[in-house]
Formats: C-alpha cells, sequence, structure tokens
C-alpha cells in the first residue's frame, strides 16, 4: 500500500510539473535515463541499468543485485508561430518555454535467471502558449499534452540469451484552448484518459562482445473528453468533418545492435518505427509512421563513462492540399484545419539530435549521471488558404538531464 502510494504521488507531481513538454520522435521522448539518452537514443541491445526496461525489458536479464535510479529532465523547446495568415499573420514566440520530467527505475534480481522491476516516467508532451500574442493577429493558442506511464517487468535470461515482458499502465493529460473571436476552453479544463500496453522485448549476445535485441511495444487507447472535436467546432467544423476524440500513443517496433571492444568502448545502433499512421487521432491528422535512427558511442574506464550520440526521425506530420479557399464543410476547409492545428497546437517536426554526456562513481554503490540533447531549428510551412494564406512555425529544442544511480 505505501508502495502504491509513493507511485501515485509521484505520478501527480510528473504530471503537474510538465504539462508543456516537448519530444524529440513525434511527440514521444526519445529515451528515458541519461546514459541512453547521451547514446542518442539508443540502447535496445545495450545494458544501462534499471532505466533499460524503457528501451528493451530483456536488457534486465543483463543485470546483477538490486539497482535504483531516479533523475529529472529539463526542456527548453523554442517554438515560434505567426498565427491566422487572415488576421496579420505575425510571428509570436510561445511561452512554454521550460518543462520538467521525472523518472524512476528500480530493478533487482531474483536468481540466476529472473529478474524484475518497477518504473515509472513521463515519456510524452506536447504544448505551445500563445496566450500573451496579440490578440489581432493571433487567435491566442494553448495546447497541453503530458503522459506519464508505470511499467512492471519480468525478465527472464540464460548464458547468451534473455527475453523480457512489461505490462504497462498509461496516463495522460490533454487541454487545448484558443480565442478565434469566440473563446474556446476559456478555464483551460484538462480531461485525462487512462490506459494500458505492453513491451516484449529479447537479446541474443552472438559473441561476448556483440548483442542483437528486438522489441515490440503495443499501442495505448486513449481518449480525452471532448477536448478535440471541441476545438474543431469552435473552427466551424460540421458535425461530418469534425475531429474525434480519440488520440492514441502508437505501436512501435525496434531493432538495435551493440558492440563491446576491448571491454570499454562500445558502439550503440537502434532502428525504430512509431506507427502514428495507424494510432488513431494521429492518422485522421494525417501523421505518417516515423522512422528513428539512433546510433551511439560510449568509453568506459575505471570510474566514469563518456557517451555521444545522434537521433534522426523524420517529421511524422503530413501535409493535405489546401492552396485553394473552401467554405466550411468543404474538402479544401477541412484539410486547412488538420494542417492549422498541426503547425500551431502540436509542431512535433524536430528531425536531428546531437548527444552527450558521462557519469562517474562517487563509491561502489553511488553514481552521478548527466546528458544533453541540442536539437537544430526546423522551419515548417503550411497552406491555409481558407483562413487566408498560409502558417509557418519554426522549432528547436536543448534538453538536460540529471540521473543518481544506487547500486545494492
Amino acid at each position: 500500500m505505501r508502495i502504491n502510494k509513493i507511485a501515485a504521488s509521484i505520478i501527480t507531481l510528473g504530471m503537474a510539473a510538465s504539462p508543456l513538454a516537448f519530444a524529440t520522435n513525434g511527440d514521444e521522448m526519445m529515451a528515458v535515463g541519461s546514459q541512453s539518452t547521451a547514446l542518442g537514443g539508443s540502447g535496445v541491445a545495450h545494458f544501462m541499468g534499471a532505466e533499460s526496461v524503457w528501451a528493451n525489458p530483456a536488457m534486465l536479464g543483463k543485470s546483477k543485485g538490486s539497482e535504483f535510479v531516479g533523475g529529472v529532465v529539463s526542456f527548453t523547446p523554442k517554438v515560434n508561430n505567426t498565427g491566422m495568415p487572415g488576421a496579420g499573420g505575425v510571428a509570436t514566440d510561445s511561452t512554454a518555454s521550460t518543462s520538467y520530467i521525472p523518472d524512476l527505475s528500480y530493478s533487482s534480481r531474483m536468481n540466476d535467471s529472473l529478474t524484475y522491476g518497477v518504473s515509472l516516467a513521463g515519456i510524452a508532451g506536447m504544448g505551445v502558449d500563445y496566450k500573451s500574442a496579440n490578440p489581432a493577429t493571433h487567435i491566442r493558442a494553448k495546447s497541453a499534452l503530458s503522459i506519464m506511464r508505470v511499467v512492471m517487468t519480468m525478465a527472464y535470461n540464460k548464458d547468451n540469451y534473455g527475453i523480457g515482458f512489461s505490462p504497462i499502465y498509461q496516463t495522460g493529460s490533454l487541454m487545448l484552448t484558443y480565442n478565434n473571436g469566440a473563446a474556446y476552453n476559456p478555464t483551460e479544463s484538462a480531461d485525462s484518459s487512462n490506459g494500458f500496453g505492453f513491451t516484449l522485448g529479447g537479446y541474443y549476445d552472438v559473441s561476448p562482445a556483440l548483442t542483437v535485441a528486438g522489441a515490440y511495444q503495443s499501442k495505448f487507447a486513449a481518449k480525452y473528453g471532448t477536448q478535440i472535436s471541441g476545438a474543431g467546432t469552435g473552427f466551424a467544423l460540421p458535425a461530418a468533418q469534425n475531429f474525434g476524440d480519440d488520440l492514441d500513443q502508437p505501436a512501435q517496433m525496434k531493432l538495435g545492435v551493440a558492440y563491446t571492444m576491448a571491454e570499454s568502448f562500445t558502439m550503440t545502433a537502434d532502428y525504430k518505427l512509431i506507427q502514428w499512421g495507424s494510432a488513431a487521432g494521429y492518422k485522421d491528422f494525417a501523421w505518417k509512421d516515423q522512422t528513428v535512427i539512433a546510433v551511439g558511442a560510449k568509453y568506459a574506464a575505471s570510474g566514469y563513462w563518456l557517451g555521444m550520440g545522434y537521433n534522426h526521425a523524420n517529421d511524422p506530420i503530413g501535409t493535405l492540399p489546401a492552396s485553394t479557399a473552401g467554405a466550411p464543410g468543404s474538402v479544401a476547409y477541412k484539410n486547412a484545419a488538420v494542417n492549422f492545428f498541426n503547425n500551431m497546437f502540436f509542431p512535433a517536426i524536430v528531425t536531428n539530435s546531437y548527444t552527450f554526456g558521462g557519469g562517474v562513481d562517487f563509491s561502489k554503490a553511488v553514481a552521478l549521471e548527466a546528458s544533453a540533447v541540442i536539437t537544430p531549428k526546423v522551419t515548417k510551412t503550411v497552406d491555409v488558404a481558407s483562413f487566408g494564406g498560409t502558417n509557418t512555425t519554426t522549432h528547436s529544442q536543448q534538453s538536460y538531464s540529471v540521473s543518481l544511480r544506487y547500486k545494492f
């Protein structure tokens, strides 16, 4: 009971602390934990401690003893949008500039073949805040999506292979508000959604130096009240064309490889397919399946490690033909609404991230780790002729994480 109360408190704190989070791969964080983040978000085939469950639950099979890891990520996105073109289209910066994402992982070996783990973390989010924009040129939009997960893991291992399974509980919150002449959700009331999913993974040691691995994460069904359909109604979308309120987090397929040379230098590479194109809600907003390539290099010496990496993820948000104006009810108007909502409220368009980090052991039991992510600016312009022209958004990110590891 006490553990349940602690977990509930941390979830509540995380949802309150990170309502405007961004992430690199669509709206999902590219990694959990300083080690995986430092290696470009890779780790499907590389053991990184208790937080390995987020990349591949089977990797807990390489753990020894018990371990606790706690960390926090500071996200500092910079987003700019030109607003409603028919009102002048003056570019304005979003004030949703900083958010904090917690993570907590514990694992313990039960015997020579079984290890279990318990983890929770903020894993996804998007948000902008243009409430301070000039009302003559902007719709004063604000969005906030936050998702956290609690993961229970059981991993089985033999000498050169292992499998792992994680049932997962997800809780999320979504809020949309704007004023386009008529205020929608002016009290900024949010709706929540809870659901379940799972991750199944495995690894195989081809040799003492080479590991290959794979994992599958299920989709998570989610529906956030009438936040999305209400926003569409406020933009004069008729019932037959209005947005639905489902917003499922998509399934993912992952493959990874890790190669260690001289027990000190490790190279990692992951391939990930995030299936936005078949996730309810996202597919209605023209999102496409996203391919993610993550690579990393890590040097480990006595008492410390250093790492660096690169993460590339294609822009998952499609654009619909909307260069010709149309009245409400027309295909052109609906396409313009989809383009505008994506570009204004959910600009998850960044593609390239450069990462680095390191850790130092204070003792055999305690270590401090940190990482940083630099994501260069990207710009995207979409046609919204039904609203008066085009809409342009720019987006860049920086994030910093700190983790404390305790082995016992």
